[in-house]
C-alpha cells in the first residue's frame, strides 16, 4: 500500500512538472504578444521617465521629507532575474490572491527586469511610499466594492508621487487631467488642487474605475481604459471585431496604452515579492498618525509649522493640495492635516497661529492698490511734482513726534510712504522735532488699529512691524502685585501689540504657551493689549 502511494505521488510530481512547463510556454508565448522593444515602446520609456522623475524629486527635495531605510529584514537575493525561469514567475503570480488575472508573458517579464535591474532605487522608494499610502487606498477601494489589487494602479500612473505631473498636464497620484477633475467635482484653483490630495483623488479614482467596470466588465480592459479613455477602448473593441479581451484588442489600442496592463502586473509582482529580490523599503519620515481640522481663515503652512514646532516639509507632505502652501480665505473652510499629537495645540493656539508673521507669510501683491507717489524735494526747481493725495476712503489721524522718531520709523508704523507724509504735512526736508504734530492718512478699515500708535512706546511700535527692541528680551513689568511679593515667584508681562502666547513663551526659556495659559487660567489663546500675564520664574 505504501509503495503504491509512493509510485502514485511520484507520477503526480512528474505530471505536474510537465504541465507547468507547458503552461509556462503557453502563457509566455501563446498570447501572440511579442517581446517588448524597450527602445521603441512608448509606455516603457514613459514609465522609465516617471520612475526617474520620482527619484529626482526625492533627491532634489521636491517631495519634501527626510528618508530612512528599513534594513531589519533578511532578504533572499534573486538579483539576477535573467537566471530565473518563467515557471518561477508563473508560480509566484498565481500565489497572489487577486480578483484581477495576473497573466505572465514576455511583456510582463520586460517590466520585471526594469524593476529588478535598472531601477532598484526607485522601487525601494515606492515600497516605502506604499507602506504609507496603501492602507488609505485599500480602504477607499473596499468602500466602493473594488478589488484591492487596484492599489497598484497609481504605481504605474505616478510611481506613488502625490505631486507628480505628466508632460501633458495630468497631475497627482492618479494623474487626472483638468477636465476630468472638474467633471468629478475636484476643486482646482490657483491655491487648491485636489488632484494632489491623495485621499480626495483616490475617492474620485474609485468612482471612475467603478464606472469603467460597468461599461467593460473586465479588469484588464478597465485598467487600459483608465489610461487611454473609454472612447479609445470602444474604438479598439470595434476594430478587433467586437472582441472584449485585452490581449485580443492589444494591437488595436493606442501605442502608449499597450504596455499598461503588463506594467500593472509587474508592479503587483514586485510589491509582493520585493524581498525575494533583495529590496529594502526606503520610507518617508512621516508622523505615525495624522488627523484633519477645519480652517476658516487664511493660513500659511509656515505659520502653523513655526508655532507648533513642526517641520514645514512634513506639513507640505501631509497637505500637498495647497499649491502655494496657503489655505485661502475664500471658498473655505479647508481641511488642514496635522500630526495627531498637534491637533489640541492648534486648537488652543489658533488665534496666535493666524496672527503670527502675517505680513511675512501672507504678503499680498499690489495689483488691487493704487501706487503711492513719492515727491522729491527740489529747492531750486521751478516746478514741483504733483503731491500725494489721500483717497476718499482714507481717514486722517494725528501723530505726535517723540524723541528718537524719524520719518522712516513713522512711515513703517503707518504703512505709508515717507514722501506721502511729507506731502500731507508740507515738509520740505526730513527734520522733525519732538512734540510736532503730523497728519497721517490711513484706510478707514484700519483706522481703529492705527489709532493706538500715538500712545505706544517706541518698543511697542517697533514690535508691531516685527522689529526687536534692544536685546529682544521680555521686560519685567513691576506692578503693585510684584511689590507685594509675587515678583519672587513670577514675572509679570504686559501684552503688547503683535504679541501672541507663542511669541511670549519664546522670550522665557523653559516656558511653554500651555504653561502661560494654565497659570493665568485662560480657556483660549486670545490676548488683549495691556493684559498682564503671570510667567512662572524658572529656578537657576
Amino acid at each position: 500500500m505504501n509503495l503504491r502511494n509512493k509510485i502514485r505521488n511520484y507520477l503526480l510530481i512528474i505530471l505536474f512538472s510537465c504541465s507547468s512547463m507547458l503552461m509556462g510556454q503557453q502563457i509566455s508565448t501563446g498570447l501572440a504578444i511579442d517581446s517588448v522593444n524597450t527602445a521603441k515602446d512608448p509606455v516603457y520609456q514613459l514609465y522609465l521617465q516617471r520612475l526617474d522623475s520620482l527619484y529626482s524629486a526625492w533627491q532634489s527635495n521636491r517631495i519634501p521629507v527626510r528618508l530612512y531605510q528599513d534594513t531589519a529584514i533578511a532578504f533572499t537575493k534573486d538579483h539576477n532575474i535573467a537566471d530565473l525561469p518563467d515557471s518561477i514567475f508563473i508560480q509566484r503570480l498565481a500565489g497572489i490572491p487577486s480578483a484581477i488575472e495576473l497573466t505572465y508573458n514576455k511583456q510582463v517579464r520586460s517590466y520585471l527586469e526594469l524593476y529588478t535591474k535598472s531601477r532598484r532605487k526607485q522601487v525601494s522608494i515606492m515600497l516605502g511610499l506604499s507602506d504609507y499610502y496603501f492602507p488609505m487606498i485599500e480602504s477607499k477601494l473596499d468602500s466602493y466594492g473594488l478589488p484591492l489589487e487596484l492599489k497598484y494602479l497609481p504605481i504605474i500612473e505616478s510611481a506613488l508621487n502625490p505631486v507628480a505631473r505628466s508632460r501633458v498636464g495630468a497631475q497627482g497620484m492618479w494623474q487626472f487631467m483638468l477636465g476630468t477633475a472638474k467633471l468629478y467635482k475636484l476643486n482646482v484653483n490657483s491655491f487648491v488642487d485636489e488632484r494632489l490630495d491623495p485621499e480626495r483623488s483616490t475617492e474620485v479614482a474609485c468612482a471612475y474605475l467603478k464606472e469603467l467596470y460597468s461599461i467593460f466588465g473586465d479588469w484588464h480592459m478597465v485598467i487600459a481604459a483608465y489610461n487611454c479613455g473609454p472612447g479609445n477602448m470602444k474604438k479598439a473593441i470595434q476594430r478587433a471585431g467586437g472582441k472584449k479581451n485585452y490581449w485580443d484588442v492589444f494591437y488595436y489600442l493606442p501605442s502608449e496604452t499597450r504596455g499598461f496592463v503588463p506594467a500593472f502586473i509587474a508592479a503587483a509582482y514586485i510589491m509582493n515579492y520585493s524581498q525575494d529580490h533583495g529590496f529594502y523599503a526606503v520610507r518617508p519620515e512621516m508622523p505615525i498618525s495624522s488627523d484633519t481640522i477645519l480652517v476658516r481663515h487664511e493660513l500659511h503652512l509656515g505659520q502653523a509649522a513655526e508655532v507648533l514646532g513642526v517641520d514645514i516639509a512634513t506639513l507640505q507632505m501631509l497637505n500637498p493640495k495647497y499649491r502655494r502652501k496657503i489655505l485661502p480665505a475664500a471658498g473655505g473652510p479647508y481641511a488642514l492635516r496635522l500630526p495627531t499629537d498637534k491637533i489640541s495645540s492648534f486648537i488652543s493656539l489658533e488665534d496666535s497661529i493666524f496672527s503670527f508673521k502675517q505680513s511675512t507669510y501672507l504678503a499680498k501683491n499690489n495689483m488691487d492698490k493704487e501706487p503711492v507717489r513719492t515727491t522729491k524735494s527740489k529747492s531750486k526747481s521751478k516746478s514741483k511734482s504733483k503731491p500725494v493725495e489721500p483717497s476718499a476712503d482714507d481717514v486722517a489721524l494725528t501723530y505726535t513726534v517723540k524723541s528718537g522718531d524719524n520719518l522712516g520709523f513713522i512711515s513703517s508704523w503707518y504703512e505709508v510712504g515717507v514722501g506721502a507724509i511729507k506731502d500731507w504735512n508740507g515738509l520740505g526736508g526730513n527734520s522733525l522735532r519732538a512734540g510736532q504734530s503730523l497728519t497721517v492718512y490711513v484706510p478707514k478699515t484700519k483706522a481703529e488699529d492705527f489709532k493706538e500708535i500715538n500712545s505706544l512706546s517706541f518698543a511697542e511700535k517697533q514690535s508691531r512691524v516685527g522689529k526687536e527692541n534692544g536685546t529682544g528680551q521680555a521686560e519685567e513689568q513691576v506692578t503693585q502685585a510684584a511689590s507685594s511679593g509675587l515678583k519672587d515667584q513670577f514675572v509679570l508681562y504686559t501684552v503688547r501689540s503683535g504679541d501672541n502666547l507663542w511669541t511670549i513663551a519664546q522670550k522665557y526659556p523653559g516656558i511653554s504657551h500651555e504653561d502661560i495659559m494654565r497659570l493665568n487660567q485662560m480657556t483660549g489663546s486670545k490676548l488683549q493689549l495691556g493684559q498682564v500675564l503671570k510667567i512662572k520664574r524658572k529656578e537657576g
